[in-house]
């Protein structure tokens, strides 16, 4: 937190990091009760935000113009669906905006960095370890307190309090709000931070540490499910944010808010790959690596899953098209698309076993969460793919007979679709192939059972 001139003008700043508050003097928009993480900037005229997927600078005049916008935008949808100049006049005004589905999404949380150098150290870590190890075991460790710390404040000035309310209607709530947190709560104070200390403690600790998380596989997996919830959970509490939930945090005292407390999860298992990240590089160069390649993949998958899980319940297919027709999600991710040639657009890509869905998102008013709209569902036996060239590293590039789709991002995420895209239509291929191969073999057999029938009648 800190104040400085900037043209003369005094600017304060805030910080509000994943697991704290710095700060608490801000000018503008009340970021924490929307439970998010970030920077904001504020002086006159002029606000600079920027947030985990949001890195914008909005004027004044051009901060009503986007408030106009948004207002408009939802009149003009069915337009846009049968205009398609239209469609490509609309923008996707919700990305220059502050929004609840910004921090729904897992892979999309930005951890807090790892202190370089401990404080005053808690715990006995093995002398023979790297001292950024060492470093990260330590905090690691001492953060885990914190979080079990912080998820019985949420058990009992929040979730308890809702539960045993005689109002049947706010204990409903509360089941709701608090589906798998109860969980989280009682494993980690009753089996997890034990264990982890324990682990963290003994004379193998990168050995005891990986096989800690995988002996305990099962209840982790609980966060998939809260992570996936958790969005819905957000929305409930937006709704009735002014009766029980607001008297509790004013009692409380609490300046983050339930909405921001109930991030901890998802945060913290951001954080758990973030600590084994650094485990993991050093087990490798030490050769120790099979049980943390393991831990960390765990890891990792937890998130991704959820990830897509979350951005998948945001889509809204057409009505012809059931999920199940679709087969599973592969990937999911942001592109800049251009359709037959015409101008970019931002667009959410799904990739899944039979289709590729480019969709848009859209403000949902019923909960004020990000839906995703399809705009276009290609089969993905109608595709063509032009193969990913070094000359244009970013694009990925697929085509039907009538329309063609240049999608643009990283040169990674490019390279890495083209080649996930380009696995499926060889697969489709060689399935053709088996199923050719069988007919014709059938065909035969039906022949020489047909041949052998008329010798013997003879």
């Amino acid at each position: 937190e800190g104040e400085e001139e900037v043209d003369g003008e005094v600017c304060t700043c805030a910080l509000y990091t994943g697991d704290d508050i710095i700060g608490e003097d801000i000018i503008g928009e009340d970021i924490t009760e929307e439970g998010m993480s970030g920077v904001q900037l504020s002086y006159p005229d002029t606000t600079f935000s920027y947030s985990v997927e949001v890195l914008s600078k909005i004027d004044q005049d051009q901060e009503n113009d986007i408030e106009e916008e948004i207002e408009t935008e939802s009149e003009d949808l069915e337009e846009d669906e049968e205009e398609e100049g239209s469609e490509e006049r609309a923008e996707d005004i919700s990305r220059h905006k502050w929004t609840k589905a910004s921090f729904i999404f897992p892979t999309e949380v930005a951890p807090t960095p790892i202190k370089e150098t401990p404080g005053q150290e808690k715990y006995r870590i093995q002398a023979t370890l790297p001292k950024k190890v060492q470093f990260v075991i330590q905090e690691m460790l001492e953060t885990e307190e914190r979080y079990v710390e912080d998820l019985q404040f949420v058990v009992e000035g929040y979730m308890e309090p809702m539960i045993h309310n005689p109002d049947p209607s706010v204990s409903g709530l509360a089941e709701n709000i608090f589906q798998y947190f109860g969980q989280i709560h009682s494993f980690h104070s009753t089996t997890f931070m034990a264990s982890i200390i324990a682990a963290g403690t003994s004379d193998n600790p990168l050995k005891d540490i990986a096989n800690t998380f995988i002996s305990h596989e099962q209840e982790l997996a609980v966060y998939l499910s809260f992570m996936v919830h958790e969005r819905r959970a957000h929305a409930i509490i937006q709704q009735h944010h002014s009766g029980l939930i607001s008297e509790l945090e004013s009692s409380l005292q609490d300046k983050l808010g339930l909405s921001a407390n109930l991030l901890k999860p998802t945060q913290r298992m951001v954080k758990y790959k973030q600590f084994l990240d650094v485990i993991l590089e050093k087990s490798q160069e030490s050769g120790e690596c099979e049980e943390m390649c393991d831990a960390h993949t765990m890891v990792t998958n937890i998130l991704n899953t959820s990830n897509d899980l979350c951005h998948l319940q945001a889509l809204q297919l057409p009505l012809e098209i059931s999920h199940d027709a679709t087969g599973e999600l592969l990937k999911q991710a942001d592109f800049q698309v251009v359709v037959n040639n015409k101008q970019k657009r931002v667009r959410r890509v799904f990739l899944f076993e039979n289709y590729i869905v480019y969709s848009k998102e859209v403000p949902s008013s019923e909960e004020e969460e990000l839906k995703y709209r399809s705009k276009h569902v290609v089969g993905l036996h109608e595709i063509g793919l032009t193969p990913y060239t070094p000359e244009e590293p970013h694009k990925c590039h697929i085509w039907t007979g009538e329309t063609s789709f240049s999608m643009f991002s990283s040169s990674e995420q490019a390279e890495e679709w083209s080649k996930s895209i380009s696995t499926i239509l060889w697969g489709q291929l060689k399935q053709i192939k088996r199923d050719r191969d069988m007919s014709r073999m059938m065909k035969k057999t039906r022949g020489a059972v047909r041949i052998r029938g008329g010798a013997n009648r003879k």
